[in-house]
């Protein structure tokens, strides 16, 4: 119950609500606050209408702020002047309304109020500190403890919902990446956006071509391509980061690294990266990318499977262009020693007023003694590689061409057939351990097994889970790649008939065509190229068709 008293109160009004039970919208719907905050204030000012004794000095509104803690802009201002001795009452709605953490909650009414001097009063509970009395001391907590209940509860029940729509595929993200937008008629799904998306393909092409991040980051500048943030900002998002500082965001390399390492753009929705601990702790904690949440073909693919994959190899092999060069040379990150396998380096020598440019082991460079120079000249090795993409392209052609007197898809439906059976044997290698694993407990609690017997089985069943788990996402790629047809402009097959008229090696042939290309003594050299598996196999299925009868002529040649 509320007291009278003669004393003055310079009077703070605490209002709060959380954006997760609140009608207050950070997407530009109109309102300055939400109509529980208008309701809240209406409360305490008609309650400071029949208090003489208080004057208002300041209103303290969070608005869309949590419960669960106290890190509330509004409520630090509120407490600086406390401290400044501006203000010794503070008055609030209900306990909820100051916080839903019952030991802060407690803290501050227990202890931080009464050592400021500061009364405090909950209008709807009908507490004042001034008078609270032996029965508050009990119900006071149990309230607090009530109201984080409640939090934790709602909180529960929050991640599960949003564990649900990882699992089906859907977006949460407040934002849709870069090349996508939210589809007006299904927030929780990715449509493309056609400019952004030109921009991701000219960023994944720079990329094969040779360009470094830092270069398409330069680029894009140059051109005056708004960066990621920018072009929300300009669409009319209100986007808000801790990184920004201060003036126009512009393109980096590590913006133009996120971009081309993320999965999404293949069509895959890959969700759940991070988490927090809990309801009470914003600290953020990176996933394990085994445990991520991914979802095949979800939304319409902006980059395809295989130069999605291809870019990934380029960025694993940390290929960086010269000081004086824009992009790498064509051999970089692909060629190496034929005898120690240490990577061959590019040198260039001036004299006689010629320029001459050769490769040579990096060991022997570093260490004489390692391994041999395993020196080639770089127009010897152009000559060499050449001749040689040459002859593989001509056997691919004739394969092409062996493969044309069959059914058409008659390939594909049989890897297809085969990968599936893989599936279905990995999926149940998976099912199979999870069994065993929860068998494992049982038989610990039955004191069947002793602890250290219990930990060493369930670390092999989740060493096999994870394994089939990795081959699973294998199958899945395999599966995807040969669904896209041969016909496809960025299958294997249509690469090597795209360069059927080559008469000179560059980045993109190198990078499209070739594995790597080992280098041995006496300038002799190695090409092994992609896709060997794939064309073992199909060299394997039309064998298969000819002596079935079918009138196939197979290749000459085989394949390095």
């Amino acid at each position: 119950m509320i007291h009278m008293t003669d004393q003055i109160y310079k009077v703070a009004i605490y209002l709060r609500l959380s954006k997760d039970d609140g009608d207050f919208s950070f997407a530009g719907n109109g309102k300055s606050e939400s109509n529980s905050i208008h309701n809240q204030r209406e409360l305490l000012m008609d309650f400071l209408a029949k208090h003489r004794e208080m004057e208002l000095y300041d209103e303290y509104k969070d608005d869309g702020r949590t419960g669960t803690n106290f890190e509330r802009p509004e409520f630090k201002r509120m407490m600086d002047d406390v401290r400044c001795g501006k203000i010794n009452c503070i008055i609030v709605k209900d306990l909820s309304r100051f916080g839903r953490d019952y030991i802060e909650c407690g803290k501050y009414i227990e202890k931080i109020f009464p050592q400021l001097g500061i009364r405090f009063i909950a209008v709807n509970d009908g507490f004042d500190t001034d008078y609270a009395g032996s029965a508050d001391s009990i119900v006071i907590p149990f309230k607090n403890l009530i109201n984080d209940s409640y939090s934790r509860d709602i909180s529960v029940k929050v991640r599960s919902n949003l564990d649900i729509k990882r699992r089906q595929g859907e977006c949460i993200a407040s934002f849709a990446v870069y090349g996508y937008e939210k589809d007006p008629e299904n927030k929780n799904h990715l449509v493309i956006d056609e400019y952004a998306a030109d921009i991701v393909r000219d960023i994944f092409k720079w990329k094969v071509e040779g360009l470094s991040p830092n270069r398409i980051a330069a680029r894009l500048n140059e051109l005056g391509v708004l960066s990621p943030m920018e072009y929300k900002k300009a669409r009319g998002s209100r986007l808000k980061t801790g990184f920004k500082t201060s003036g126009k965001t512009l393109w980096n390399h590590v913006a133009v690294r996120r971009i081309l390492k993320n999965e999404i753009y293949t069509g895959v929705m890959v969700q759940g990266k991070r988490t927090t601990p809990n309801y009470k702790t914003k600290k953020l904690i990176y996933k394990c990318e085994s445990e991520w949440v991914r979802v095949e073909n979800r939304h319409e693919a902006i980059i395809s499977r295989p130069q999605f994959d291809m870019v990934q190899q380029i960025l694993r092999e940390d290929t960086r262009a010269g000081a004086e060069q824009t992009a790498v040379h064509s051999y970089c990150g692909r060629i190496f020693c034929g005898d120690c396998g240490a990577p061959v380096v590019r040198k260039t020598v001036n004299g006689g007023g010629k320029r001459y440019v050769y490769y040579v082991c990096s060991a022997n460079k570093a260490n004489r003694t390692v391994c041999s120079k395993h020196s080639i000249r770089e127009d010897i090795l152009d000559q060499a590689v050449l001749v040689t993409v040459q002859q593989q392209i001509r056997t691919i052609l004739d394969m092409d061409r062996a493969m044309q007197q069959i059914e058409a898809l008659s390939w594909e439906r049989s890897e297809i057939k085969k990968i599936e059976a893989n599936m279905e044997y990995q999926s149940q290698v998976i099912e199979k351990n999870n069994v065993l694993r929860l068998g494992v407990y049982e038989d610990l609690r039955a004191g069947i097994l002793t602890r250290e017997e219990f930990l060493t089985l369930k670390e092999e069943f989740a060493a096999r889970i994870d394994e089939a788990k990795q081959v699973l996402d294998q199958l899945i790629r395999d599966k995807s790649n040969i669904q896209q047809g041969l016909s496809e402009q960025q299958s294997w097959l249509s690469q090597f008939r795209k360069y059927k008229n080559i008469s000179e090696i560059s980045r993109l042939v190198v990078v499209h065509l070739i594995e790597r290309i080992r280098v041995f003594e006496d300038s002799e050299i190695e090409v092994v190229f992609r896709q060997r598996d794939q064309f073992a196999d199909i060299m394997s299925f039309l064998k298969e068709q000819q002596a079935d009868g079918s009138e196939v002529v197979l290749p000459k040649q085989e394949v390095i």
